[in-house]
């Protein structure tokens, strides 16, 4: 059994992190510095987990605007943009795979979310018209979205959260282990038309989430980020829907699911 000084430093530590950043979004990977993909990066502001799922957005206040652009619901969505791509940004990652390999995964994840963001705004109640082109009509939404952070999960970090767990409760890693966890970062622009206006800009950030009892992603290098990708997909398609207004719930930070 641990001491009851270590104890009381490990409940400290979980009581003093929680203080340095909004409790709802725990969990949450910290906010990625902008990269020059951003028009709007000193506009962007911190964000309400219970009124949008990303860390940081910009929205554009014209709603006349907004309104030309979400009346004729069709989109065009651009292929991920991965040249603003940083090299592996946490220690433990360095550990879990190369980079090379790291850079094939991006790919093969650019692919997914694009295609998985076509899927969620096509499954929209009532649906949107989507054109898998590289250059859309002029009133079309454009949608680009480029991967600026993902460092690959550690099989290693996966078994110091665990030993957290087991030494404390089930899920009190949630509270100290974000360097111990894989993580990965996006930012989005929405666009009327290829050149025209722009509507909104956002960056968001997310790790391995944790499983109260126990995760399989934790023991991966890759597989989270594949799920992680639908559901990026779907919050980025319902929050274009509801014109960036709000009432797009983040995720939960932790899971009961086994995988």
């Amino acid at each position: 059994m641990p001491s009851p000084t270590y104890l009381a430093l490990l409940l400290g530590l979980c009581l003093v992190v929680p203080s340095c950043r909004s409790g709802s979004r725990l969990a949450k990977a910290f906010p990625a510095p902008p990269s020059p993909f951003l028009v709007h990066a000193e506009d962007l502001r911190a964000t309400d987990a219970a009124q949008s799922p990303f860390l940081r957005q910009w929205r554009n206040p014209d709603e006349a605007l907004w309104q030309q652009a979400t009346e004729a619901r069709s989109i065009s969505i651009a292929p991920i943009e991965l040249g603003h791509l940083r090299p592996i940004t946490r220690a433990l990652s360095k550990l879990a795979d190369s980079d090379s390999k790291r850079r094939l995964e991006a790919r093969q994840l650019a692919k997914r979310l694009r295609d998985d963001l076509g899927e969620a705004f096509k499954n929209l109640e009532p649906s949107w018209q989507l054109h898998q082109k590289d250059a859309p009509a002029p009133t079309d939404l454009w949608l680009e979205v480029a991967m600026v952070e993902f460092n690959p999960n550690a099989v290693l970090g996966g078994l110091a959260r665990k030993g957290i767990n087991i030494l404390l409760w089930p899920g009190a890693e949630t509270a100290v282990s974000h360097k111990l966890k894989g993580s990965m970062a996006i930012e989005g622009r929405l666009r009327l038309g290829e050149q025209g206006p722009i509507l909104l800009e956002f960056s968001d950030a997310e790790q391995v989430r944790s499983g109260i009892i126990l995760h399989y992603h934790d023991y991966t290098n890759y597989s989270y980020f594949r799920k992680l990708c639908r559901e990026w997909g779907g919050q980025i398609a319902e929050v274009v829907a509801k014109q960036a207004k709000g009432g797009v719930k983040d995720s939960l930070p932790a899971t009961l699911l086994l995988w």
